[in-house]
């Protein structure tokens, strides 16, 4: 099948296509005597594979990683590895997220309070109350 063939089925573009295989994720493959790509059924489970990793929050380097694995017989315990690795960077960034979202909270409140008393200096781009906030950890 052609490029716009396994695009449409993967649901990208010819252009994501081409940098899969720029970047090493996606095998090139063989080509016509016109210059054709001709890719296999395979090709479009692996740009799908692609895409659900990429949902997952994979990076493209290790989603390589992983189309590796793949492609060398699916073991399970080096993905599991590299799904837990993933989790616990996700549940870090949910913590500094929610740390995030208390400091938003305290601004918009102190905002808030001095709009109420008709005071026009913004708390937020005062220098003294930016130094009362929570240190980063």
């Amino acid at each position: 099948m052609h490029i716009g063939e396994v695009a449409k089925r993967a649901g990208v573009t010819s252009d994501a296509i081409r940098f899969y295989e720029r970047c090493g994720i996606l095998a090139k493959p063989p080509r016509t005597d016109a210059g054709y790509r001709l890719y296999s059924p395979d090709n479009v489970a692996v740009v799908l594979f692609l895409r659900r990793a990429q949902t997952l929050g994979f990076s493209l380097p290790q989603i390589r990683e992983l189309v590796s694995l793949r492609t060398s017989g699916r073991p399970c315990a080096p993905v599991r590895d590299r799904l837990r690795r993933k989790l616990e960077e996700v549940r870090t960034k949910v913590d500094e997220l929610k740390h995030i979202e208390h400091d938003l909270q305290l601004a918009l409140r102190r905002c808030e309070r001095q709009l109420r008393g008709h005071l026009e200096r913004c708390p937020l781009l005062d220098n003294s109350a930016q130094n009362n906030e929570r240190k980063p950890q």
